[in-house]
């Protein structure tokens, strides 16, 4: 199992939100490393904080959604490599070395960790 890699610190995204880039957006979080192994719940999490960017560009209408990148070299690469990596389409995905096409990006997580309430949303609607 890979090193963890956590969001440091969250900002939000620069407004206007029609210029949103998700994978920009990510690229420039700061994350760090930890020894921690990775947990089904952070890989869910993250997803689920890549679904929730992928919304606010598509929402907003943004025009840099369809080039929107995750960037090489970046940590926010660095995390989606090490808690995705180990699943089917991963290296289709990342081939190339130009960085992580997003729309690709939220299609791939939304076959493996698809959209869904958070647990505390979830128990309000039971």
């Amino acid at each position: 199992m890979g090193k963890s890699v956590k969001i440091r610190a969250l900002m939000a995204p620069q407004t206007p939100l029609a210029t949103f880039d998700p994978g920009e957006y990510l690229s420039e979080l700061e994350f760090y490393e930890t020894d921690s192994p990775i947990t089904e719940e952070e890989r869910d999490g993250l997803a689920q904080f890549a679904h929730f960017l992928a919304f606010l560009a598509l929402k907003a209408k943004s025009s840099k959604w369809a080039g929107s990148l995750v960037r090489p070299g970046t940590l926010a690469y660095s995390a989606f490599e090490s808690n995705f990596s180990h699943l089917k389409g991963w290296d289709e995905l990342a081939t190339g070395g130009g960085g992580l096409p997003y729309q690709q990006l939220a299609s791939f997580l939304m076959q493996h960790y698809p959209p869904h309430l958070t647990k505390r949303d979830d128990a309000e609607h039971t």
